[in-house]
């Protein structure tokens, strides 16, 4: 019995030591928010950098953009090759999943 007491005398010591140390700090946002430059408008930063770019590198990002459209679009998709492995594997677990609850080996009346 006095192992027992030991080891609960020593978490209750471990506890109170955290809760102290806990209700002791300052909290974080007691600080007040760090100083530092003024925030710019996200609109206003990407303009001055697309402004401070050279006209041969925005030249090369207009022609290269149309070239990344995506193969399949418009198509649904349970109609494309990832839709229907899905559904293929959808339906193999549901039937294994039905083959197991019929052939399940514990009977009880709780079931």
């Amino acid at each position: 019995m006095t192992r027992y007491l030991k080891h609960a005398r020593l978490l209750a010591g471990a506890l109170a030591l955290v809760v102290g140390l806990t209700l002791v700090a300052p909290p974080a946002f007691a600080a007040g928010p760090a100083p530092g430059p003024a925030p710019r408008p996200i609109a206003a930063a990407a303009t001055a950098k697309v402004e401070a770019m050279p006209a041969a590198t925005l030249a090369q990002a207009a022609q290269a953009a149309p070239a990344a459209a995506p193969a399949e679009t418009g198509k649904p998709f349970l109609k494309t090759t990832t839709g229907v492995i899905a559904l293929v594997l959808l339906a193999g677990t549901l039937g294994y999943m039905g083959y197991s609850m019929s052939n399940d080996r514990i009977k009880s009346p709780a079931k």
